[in-house]
């Protein structure tokens, strides 16, 4: 029996002998031991209806998912339809808003809800042979949705029409992977000038992202023009052959890497670096008792010695910060603003980790008041949260509604369809970081019983175990104050009777 902890749950596993029966109950024999036919092709029948089965069921997906896409597209018509009815103007918090409740529905990231919401509107629109190609199994969705994107090239409503049609027809015979080359192929015969706009569009896309990759690292990824990115590699490649053949013992890689981080930051090693780095750890951790894992903002978990390299590595300043035992959330950090910033904007930025808007996890680009300022609301970390920009722009929607729960610091968004997210700010150490009574007690906030004398409890609950280590430190005080003052009378009352035992009156 072998027995771990793991995200302070206990495992047991228990170590039995390998099973001599196979799932129909018959004993395991050798294959060469002569089994009768009859129970292998038994067996070969139930595998091929479990088969046909799976069959069956994907072809059952792909009308429901062609059946989505057209209730998306109809939502958007409808949504649009009555926010013009109601006088909303057209603006990005209107698209922005519909993007979240699609999220909300789909329990998809806003990010992915973007893309499925402008693939969708195109299948019901403009490919009305490629949604039926979905609706009969002939095609996937993500197929399909590769077909809308590359078709956008096309410009004239006909040569889409025609471009659909000649696509549904071939794509069912094609393997799925070649799919994106035969829509671009077809696209380009139908109008060569739609490769030079794509390529066109797709330079004036260029950006850099950081995304987190195995514990301690990190990709950096900058999506330039083909002859930029094709110097930038040449440069650095040229640059690591000749410090290699000057005698430098590194790799070609490392040198690489290296020389990248010393030109980007203008240091003269990668170890001297001065970038103001949100590292968040236990203080067991950071002295060796413990091994739990640390979390680098923006980075993610990494494990307990790489945060201790970085920790003691160049010049590192170490802020206290202080944890609700609750729920696990930062409350406060080692005044009356209008604008989130210096060490205020650092702790909001610390404790939220990333955009709280609905559904998102991107980087934090704003600090946003949940009550707005123009309405009273406080310049205080309770009041403020991080958003990217997306979610940002989401509030300018007028039908779109932030409500602030004090006690409990949950964020409920209200959509103008109605719906509901709640948001809160995610454990110190990052997902996975919280104890097991902390994981329920969040639970319970996310995910509120219908029933509001529930609610009130739940609330009840929390103002109470909150105030318990207070009260905790208040008795401690006064049961160490009782103690201390009737130890000081005993010692008086000693020091008096030996002072009338020592005096010549008596």
């Amino acid at each position: 029996m072998e027995s771990r902890t793991v995200g302070g749950r206990r495992y047991i596993r228990v170590m039995e002998s390998e099973e001599r029966t196979d799932a129909d109950g018959h004993e395991r024999e050798p294959l060469a031991g002569g089994q009768p036919a009859s129970r292998w092709a038994v067996r070969e029948d139930a595998v091929s209806a479990t088969l046909d089965s799976i069959g069956d069921l994907q072809r059952q997906i792909c009308a429901l998912q062609a059946e989505q896409v057209r209730q998306v597209a109809a939502f958007v018509d409808q949504r649009n339809s009555l926010d013009a009815d109601l006088g909303v103007p057209d603006s990005p918090g209107r698209y922005r808003s519909l993007i979240a409740e699609i999220s909300i529905a789909c329990n998809v990231s806003t990010l992915t809800a973007q893309s499925y919401v402008a693939d969708c509107y195109n299948l019901a629109t403009k490919h009305p042979h490629t949604l039926a190609a979905l609706r009969h199994g002939k095609l996937n969705v993500t197929t399909a949705r590769a077909v809308a994107r590359e078709t956008q090239l096309l410009n004239d409503p006909a040569q889409q029409a025609l471009a659909d049609q000649v696509i549904a027809e071939e794509a069912a015979d094609v393997p799925a992977g070649k799919i994106r080359a035969l829509v671009e192929r077809r696209v380009i015969e139908i109008d060569p000038d739609a490769a030079a706009r794509k390529a066109t569009r797709e330079r004036a896309d260029r950006h850099v992202t950081v995304n987190p990759a195995t514990p301690g690292t990190a990709y950096l990824a900058a999506y330039l023009p083909a002859e930029q990115a094709a110097a930038c590699w040449h440069a650095l490649d040229d640059h690591a052959r000749s410090l290699r053949a000057a005698g430098d013992d590194r790799s070609i890689s490392h040198l690489m890497c290296d020389t990248l981080v010393e030109r980007v930051t203008g240091a003269t090693k990668p170890d001297d670096v001065k970038v103001h780095l949100n590292l968040v750890m236990t203080d067991t951790t950071l002295f060796g008792a413990d091994d739990n894992p640390a979390d680098l903002t923006g980075c993610g978990p990494i494990p307990a010695p790489v945060a201790r390299l970085i920790a003691t590595t160049g010049n590192t300043w170490v802020k206290r910060l202080y944890t609700d035992p609750l729920d696990g959330t930062l409350t406060a950090a080692d005044t009356c603003r209008r604008r989130f910033d210096g060490a205020l904007r650092d702790f909001i930025t610390i404790r939220d980790q990333h955009c709280r808007g609905i559904n998102c996890a991107s980087p934090i680009r704003d600090i946003d008041h949940i009550i707005e300022y123009a309405n009273g609301g406080a310049t205080t970390a309770n009041n403020g949260h991080g958003t990217s920009t997306n979610c940002h722009t989401t509030r300018e929607h007028p039908l779109m509604r932030l409500y602030h729960d004090q006690l409990t610091d949950v964020v409920t968004w209200r959509t103008p369809s109605g719906l509901t997210y709640h948001s809160l700010p995610p454990v110190a150490l990052g997902a996975g970081g919280a104890t097991g009574r902390q994981r329920r007690h969040r639970s319970r906030l996310l995910h509120p019983p219908p029933s509001t004398m529930e609610q009130r409890l739940i609330r009840f609950y929390s103002a109470r175990q909150r105030s318990q280590p207070v009260r905790r430190q208040q008795a401690n005080y006064q049961r160490t104050g009782r103690h201390e003052g009737k130890r000081r009378r005993k010692g008086r009352t000693a020091r008096q009777n030996r002072r009338k035992a020592e005096s010549p009156w008596q």
